[in-house]
């Protein structure tokens, strides 16, 4: 009778790891509704949940990260700036600790360098995809992200009329999507953003060509389909 007890003490931890992990992803996706529905105390109580079920998941912090991010605009738009400032000092220790667990993880690096950018530090911003970009030489998405960087912040250099400026960024915007081309010709996201800026440049005709390119090799772009289809009208 003995010989059983083990058999049975294995099903019973594989029964509560399935439990556990059931319950991380039940209350992960619970979370993602209220985020989604902008309820983002309720979220975060979702969220923090799932971290304790399950610590080492990256994508809980990333979630938990821009929990804290949104509700950062809000109390800042609500005149908490108090509030607000430690909100988005929560937001980059989670971005920074789902980094920790991946360090690859692409909407992270997107979100730190976004709040970065929001609290107007641009060295920052431009300094985190830079770091990722040196560990990273081969991978298309640190040339992604910092494009797209650079191209947040010509817009901002226009603005404030620092044409010279503006233009240095979207040249280097061009030089990492093209680098980044050359790496992954077929990378629908690479494509897309060089369509992107060709069609900001007036060049209609290489944008097209480009999104075109960009929808072969993910089709699954209905906004990127909408917008190819009002060009070529």
């Amino acid at each position: 009778m003995n010989r059983f007890v083990p058999i049975i003490q294995l099903l019973l931890i594989l029964m509560l790891c399935c439990f556990g992990g059931c319950t991380m992803y039940s209350k992960n996706a619970e979370g993602l509704r209220y985020f989604g529905q902008q309820r983002y105390a309720e979220a975060m109580t979702a969220f923090t949940a799932a971290q304790n079920t399950d610590p080492t998941n990256p994508d809980v912090y990333y979630n938990i990260a821009a929990t804290y991010h949104q509700s950062g605009k809000v109390s800042l738009q609500q005149g908490q700036t108090a509030v607000a400032q430690q909100q988005y000092e929560s937001a980059i220790q989670n971005y920074k600790l789902c980094l920790a667990k991946n360090p690859n993880h692409t909407a992270a690096y997107r979100g730190l360098a976004t709040l970065y950018m929001e609290c107007q530090n641009a060295d920052a911003a431009f300094q985190t995809l830079i770091d990722w970009q040196n560990v990273n030489p081969v991978s298309p998405e640190p040339k992604i992200e910092l494009a797209r960087l650079y191209q947040e912040f010509a817009q901002i250099c226009l603005v404030q009329r620092r044409d010279d400026v503006a233009k240095e960024c979207q040249d280097a915007a061009v030089k990492l999507l093209q680098s980044a081309a050359v790496t992954d010709p077929a990378n629908y996201r690479v494509l897309r953003a060089l369509g992107y800026l060709k069609e900001q440049n007036g060049d209609i005709a290489g944008a097209a060509a480009d999104y075109q390119r960009s929808l072969q090799s993910n089709p699954n772009q209905k906004d990127l389909s909408d917008r190819l289809a009002a060009l070529q009208r």
